[in-house]
């Protein structure tokens, strides 16, 4: 079974309705929500999307992670990811913290919007929702 690592901006783009993000990245994310692969974030995307949505009422933003929860494990963020996030040194620390912490989940794929800002030679498939998508239907 896939493991899916959901980065940040696709859970934005989720959460937010993103045009025109919103169909590709919410099919992703019913994946696992239907059981279909195990899905995955980490406290450093909660983190993110309470403060971008810090306008929107506390216990709306509890409401909704709580939903996510139900079908969303939360990968490890400990010293050990960010000490290998740190030797990694890409260019954006926060996409070494996910990729750090997606691998230490034991995740198959992470699934962002910017796949091009990751290694090539990771030990997992880092992909756009659509491409992963595209994989999905015809594997």
């Amino acid at each position: 079974m896939n493991r899916l690592f959901y980065d940040t901006n696709v859970l934005l783009d989720v959460l937010e309705r993103r045009v025109p993000w919103f169909p590709e990245s919410s099919a992703c994310l019913s994946l696992a929500r239907s059981g279909e692969c195990r899905g995955a974030t980490n406290a450093l995307s909660i983190s993110n999307i309470s403060y971008i949505q810090r306008a929107t009422p506390p216990s709306e933003i509890c409401s909704v992670f709580r939903r996510l929860r139900d079908f969303l494990e939360i990968a490890p963020l400990n010293s050990d990811n960010v000490d290998a996030a740190l030797k990694r040194a890409l260019p954006d620390l926060e996409d070494g913290l996910q990729l750090e912490s997606a691998l230490a989940w034991g995740a198959t794929h992470l699934i962002t919007r910017n796949a091009k800002d990751f290694p090539s030679n990771a030990s997992l498939l880092v992909l756009a929702p659509t491409d992963y998508l595209s994989r999905h239907r015809t594997g």
